[in-house]
């Protein structure tokens, strides 16, 4: 996720050099920070849903651990 992060950033930091008007830019950055956004989304989902997965497959687990 974080390579995906930073390669995405960087595509983008490199078309503004494209752009030869100040709502060219604005776009680009608006652009860059929706797809970053996205990116940090998509992560923050997944992490989520990957500590709720691991919590319920874990209970059992734990629960033996602390009778001991």
């Amino acid at each position: 996720m974080l390579v995906w992060l930073v390669v995405g950033i960087n595509a983008a930091s490199g078309e503004g050099e494209q752009c030869t008007t100040d709502a060219c830019e604005a776009g680009n950055d608006v652009g860059t920070l929706l797809g970053t956004g996205l990116v940090v989304f998509f992560w923050m989902a997944g992490a989520v849903i990957l500590g709720i997965i691991w919590m319920v497959t874990n209970r059992g687990a734990r629960q033996r651990r602390e009778d001991r």
